[in-house]
């Protein structure tokens, strides 16, 4: 088994994928490795689920259940665990973030692509902190908390930062709606926030979608899709869930889905006049 050099979060997904593959082609049922493992049945699901680690011990063990003897197959396994549990680069935020939204910063790190769509806000990618500090203090937990509102804002500038940075691999592309460029609170922070925007044109592939072909009849909620260069790291797709944090989509079919969702969107961007976008990124940093 050969190991890429991705973050732990798609290593996790790798090691929980093949473990669960490895049960499936053995014949065993969760019920089963309970017994024999002598675990609880929601260790054993939170297992294959990744929402805990395995240790390496308990790994070699599994395997063994398993009748995995090939070396070079438990070697790869058991550095999939290892690698599984390094320091995620977020993990100063842990405290102000659910497990599910670590996650999504995992898979986003590791995407070759990121496509991602945009009704009504500029999204955390592109956002500046006055208007990333609007948006996070507009919800009521965060008023309550300077410091976790803080340290949110300090988290989208850190993950645009890492998404942007130079020599990196990876496709940006989002569709935003028209509306999200409307000015807010202060015209003073969408001038400097259209600015942002332009000053990342280079690195990114942005489309308008025109206010009146917005509300098409496929319309769907923000979503962002993260696409991944190798074979054994499914696509997934992440829902913007209110009030702050996401919901992880991994079943092939639904994924299909937004992709053909991102797909029909962007082509409606592109097909419109292509020189409305401009005009409003124009005339926003001008006004």
């Amino acid at each position: 088994m050969t190991v890429g050099g991705q973050g732990p979060t798609t290593n996790r997904r790798r090691l929980r994928l093949a473990l669960r593959q490895t049960r499936l082609d053995r014949g065993y049922s969760l019920e089963d490795v309970r017994q024999a493992m002598e675990w609880s049945l929601s260790k054993v699901i939170r297992i294959e689920s990744g929402t805990v680690s395995i240790s390496v011990n308990d790994l070699r063990a599994l395997l063994a259940f398993y009748g995995v003897t090939d070396a070079d197959e438990v070697d790869g396994m058991v550095e999939l665990a290892r690698l599984a549990r390094r320091r995620h680069w977020a993990a100063e935020y842990r405290d102000y973030v659910s497990a599910s939204y670590m996650d999504f910063l995992g898979y986003e790190d590791d995407a070759s692509r990121i496509s991602q769509y945009h009704p009504f806000l500029i999204p955390g990618l592109l956002q500046t902190e006055d208007y990333a500090r609007l948006v996070v203090t507009a919800r009521p937990h965060y008023q309550a908390d300077e410091r976790a509102a803080a340290a949110r804002v300090r988290l989208r500038m850190d993950r645009q930062e890492r998404v942007f940075a130079s020599g990196r691999q990876r496709t940006v592309r989002i569709v935003l709606d028209e509306r999200a460029l409307k000015p807010v609170h202060s015209t003073e922070i969408m001038k400097e926030q259209i600015s942002k925007i332009q000053g990342l044109l280079p690195r990114l592939d942005l489309v308008i979608l025109q206010q009146d072909t917005a509300a098409e009849p496929g319309f769907v909620g923000p979503f962002s899709l993260h696409e991944f260069d190798f074979n054994r790291d499914p696509d997934v797709v992440y829902l913007d869930n209110e009030p702050d944090d996401v919901a992880l989509v991994e079943e092939a079919d639904m994924v299909d889905g937004y992709k053909a969702s991102f797909e029909s969107l962007y082509a409606l961007a592109t097909s419109a006049d292509s020189s409305h976008g401009r005009e409003i990124l124009e005339g926003g940093a001008r006004h």
